[in-house]
């Protein structure tokens, strides 16, 4: 309010702190829209039915860890500039698990019965059940966990599969283009807005792995021999 009144009534568009704001707040409103599509480039990718170099727990694990950010800063009121883009990757992820598990003849009453159990669970947590019955800490320590084991865990999944693979198969590379710069300004923004060592971790150890799958699909598409090989026959 203070800044809306200093640009709009007093017309002082030079207060240092205020332009930090506003820009920090215009990024996290840039990293909202830009997710609603971050991951069509993928989706498309694989949507012929080939979902080569794709790990499917990577997917898994980043949609839990999307889910428990999206229920922490829904129930703590943080401002949804700074977690909004959680809803669209996570929707655009459950796309992606849904085609990976139908090409590879995966789906079936077991996964009917895990999306019943995850949609139960979100639920329960939204609701307020979990506050109620384990007091506000609980999300805060899966949250917690999640941070420090199974955000790291499900991309790391995704670079060991490379590595072993000694490829990228089907990973898009504008898409984790836009994840590693994504993650990068997001990193920027919780600086900013939030005071909250969980979520600073997050997006620190996010940005930081989100790079090296970056680094990844360059180097085995573009820079390694096989890559340079393939480039002087075609």
């Amino acid at each position: 309010e203070k800044c809306a009144s200093r640009f709009l009534d007093e017309l002082d568009f030079f207060d240092v702190e205020c332009l930090k704001i506003a820009a920090s707040k215009g990024a996290g409103i840039a990293i909202v829209a830009g997710s609603a599509i971050m991951k069509v480039p993928q989706i498309i990718n694989i949507w012929p039915g080939d979902t080569t170099g794709l790990s499917f727990p990577n997917y898994f694990i980043e949609s839990l860890t999307f889910t428990t950010q999206i229920c922490y800063n829904f129930l703590n009121g943080n401002p949804v500039s700074t977690w909004g883009e959680n809803v669209f990757l996570l929707l655009q992820n459950l796309v992606i698990m849904f085609l990976v598990l139908k090409y590879r003849g995966q789906l079936g009453i077991a996964s009917a019965l895990a999306t019943c159990i995850y949609g139960a669970s979100v639920w329960f947590i939204i609701s307020g059940n979990l506050d109620a019955m384990a007091g506000p800490q609980a999300l805060q320590g899966l949250l917690t966990v999640q941070t420090i084991i199974f955000a790291p865990l499900s991309r790391m999944l995704q670079i060991y599969k490379s590595y072993s693979e000694s490829g990228t198969g089907q990973l898009s590379l504008p898409t984790q283009f836009l994840a590693a710069a994504g993650s990068a300004v997001r990193m920027l923004t919780i600086f900013q807005e939030v005071d909250d060592v969980i979520l600073t971790v997050a997006v620190v150890v996010a940005c930081l792995l989100n790079w090296v799958v970056l680094l990844q699909i360059v180097y085995y598409n573009y820079l390694s021999e096989p890559s340079k090989k393939k480039g002087k026959t075609d």
